[in-house]
């Protein structure tokens, strides 16, 4: 993985592959799902499919710097 000095926050995230994650993004959006790959400062996550309002399963990228906070469910 490459990650700069400055993504020490995506780092981190990287470590949690595989696991439902909520990231908060710098413009105030909340994207929730599982956390397919981080590589490169980009950040995939497959959020699942929802009945209501009605939304397909889809794989979301987004840029680490991107990115000002998240969490993770521990079990």
């Amino acid at each position: 993985m490459f990650f700069s000095k400055k993504d020490c926050l995506c780092e981190l995230l990287g470590k949690y592959t595989g696991q439902n994650v909520t990231i908060r993004t710098k413009s105030g959006d909340i994207i929730e799902g599982e956390l397919k790959k981080v590589n490169d400062c980009v950040v995939q996550i497959l959020e699942e499919e929802l009945i209501s309002p009605l939304m397909e399963t889809q794989l979301t990228a987004l840029r680490c710097e991107d990115i000002e906070s998240f969490s993770v469910t521990l079990p």
